[in-house]
């Protein structure tokens, strides 16, 4: 049972991290510094600066307020974890609906020019991330998740390293494009910018609505089924 537990959990954080990489603050960010002369260190360094950010955000909600979460989960009959995920999924489905409620306000964002000097990269990643740290509802779902699934202390963490590592996967598939298509890149990503104009939103939105319905039948499954 407690392999299956792991496994579960497993396959929820991913799909929560996979949600939450459609992210078009952190893509567009990335798609402005991938422009320009040695785009490398900045893209390399604004991915660092997001991964280790989010990161330590998330260990600070998995020992604080995931402990809270992970005690009063715990029940007699070990249903906690059916109730978890259909209390996770109704939040991510109001996540989403909000979201997409306020999708004019960060959809599109604009940065100063001085932010996207070659040495601001990596504080650049952390300040954006730990603003947009306070509205990433995927992540709180996935802790959630996280502290509710009963596993050990170490495999909590690794789950929650697993979510930061699929979280700045577009960031790192942009890295890698610039590697191999060198002066090609800075015209895939203006292409790479006008799509997420049109359509980042609408995908991000999409799959955590997607998500949170998961979660909702797989909770009430495991409840009533």
């Amino acid at each position: 049972m407690y392999p299956f537990r792991l496994t579960a959990a497993l396959i929820l954080v991913a799909s929560l991290g996979l949600a939450d990489s459609i992210n078009p603050v952190t893509i567009l960010v990335a798609a402005y510094l991938g422009v320009g002369a040695d785009p490398r260190p900045r893209l390399a360094g604004f991915a660092a600066g997001v991964f280790g950010i989010y990161l330590l955000g998330g260990l600070v909600l998995l020992f604080g307020p995931g402990e809270l979460l992970h005690t009063a989960l715990r029940g007699p009959k070990g249903r906690g974890f059916d109730v978890a995920t259909l209390v996770v999924g109704g939040i991510v489905i109001v996540a989403a609906v909000v979201l997409w409620l306020r999708r004019a306000s960060w959809a599109h964002p604009e940065l100063p020019a001085r932010m996207l000097r070659p040495g601001s990269a990596l504080a650049l990643g952390a300040v954006v991330t730990a603003i947009d740290l306070p509205t990433a509802f995927p992540y709180f779902a996935a802790i959630a998740a996280i502290v509710s699934a009963g596993v050990s202390r170490a495999e909590e963490i690794i789950l929650l390293v697993v979510f930061n590592a699929l979280y700045v996967l577009p960031l790192v598939l942009l890295l890698v494009a610039q590697i191999v298509l060198g002066a090609r890149f800075e015209l895939t990503i203006i292409r790479v910018r006008s799509l997420l104009d049109r359509i980042g939103a609408t995908v991000l939105v999409g799959l955590t609505l997607a998500v949170g319905v998961v979660l909702v039948v797989k909770g009430a499954t495991g409840l009533w089924g």
